[in-house]
């Protein structure tokens, strides 16, 4: 049940954050004395949600999108639910500082604290609501984060063991042409660290290994068919 609201979370986060940003609104306008408890009650809650998911949301699974083509990791349930915690989190701070000041607004104060609060929110939005994680491509690999981007082309993997999971959220890559590699931005995992972050990573390996060790493969990287990747677990694939 937690897995399947948990899915739910990833393909309706749109909805998910629009609506908690209401909620979070709405709770300021019918509460005319502060509490710290009216909001911190659903960000705890959010939060603990989003520990929960980090622990057990693992698809055996990668969603195919023809149009590009390739295959992506799905979408990260803990990052919406962290995205709507700090939303209960920002919004009262907002409504405090401007309902302290509304006899005597202080406007550079209240722009200061919309540019630097809405600044924060936006940079726990981003990464919900964009595409971020692992790709792939018929020309190689993608780890696409937050504040940096990763490609490595299938010829700078070493074979036949290419990719190794490391834990549950983590996947190991294997050079033999780490010269091809491209990385552009900040990035603190290095560049043979891939984010597994809501995907199962043994399958994620297994799939990087099935198509660096088959090249012919690559051409249908996307399609909605069969892939190297379901003769090692079928189960679970869209």
């Amino acid at each position: 049940m937690m897995i399947n609201f948990l899915g739910w979370v990833a393909r309706r986060r749109v909805a998910v954050l629009v609506v908690s940003l209401l909620a979070a609104v709405a709770l300021q306008v019918v509460r005319h004395d502060y509490s710290p408890w009216v909001t911190a009650v659903p960000a705890f809650a959010f939060i603990l949600c989003m520990a929960v998911a980090a622990r057990v949301f693992h698809p055996a699974r990668l969603v195919a999108r023809p149009e590009v083509p390739a295959l992506d990791v799905p979408a990260n349930p803990g990052a919406v639910l962290g995205a709507a915690a700090y939303t209960f989190v920002v919004v009262p701070i907002l409504g405090v500082a401007f309902r302290d000041n509304q006899e005597a607004v202080d406007y550079w104060f209240a722009a200061a604290a919309v540019v630097i609060l809405g600044g924060q929110l936006a940079a726990f939005w981003w990464p919900a609501l964009g595409r971020f994680g692992v790709r792939l491509t018929p020309d190689g690999i993608t780890d696409r984060q937050v504040y940096s981007r990763l490609f490595v082309p299938w010829a700078a993997l070493a074979t036949p063991e290419s990719a190794v999971a490391r834990g549950a959220h983590q996947v190991v890559l294997r050079y033999a042409r780490p010269d091809l590699v491209r990385k552009r931005g900040f990035r603190i995992d290095g560049r043979a660290t891939l984010s597994a972050a809501g995907i199962d990573a043994a399958l994620l390996a297994r799939t990087i290994n099935a198509y660096s060790n088959d090249p012919a493969a690559r051409s249908a990287i996307g399609s909605e068919g069969p892939t190297p990747a379901v003769r090692c677990k079928p189960s679970g694939w869209s």
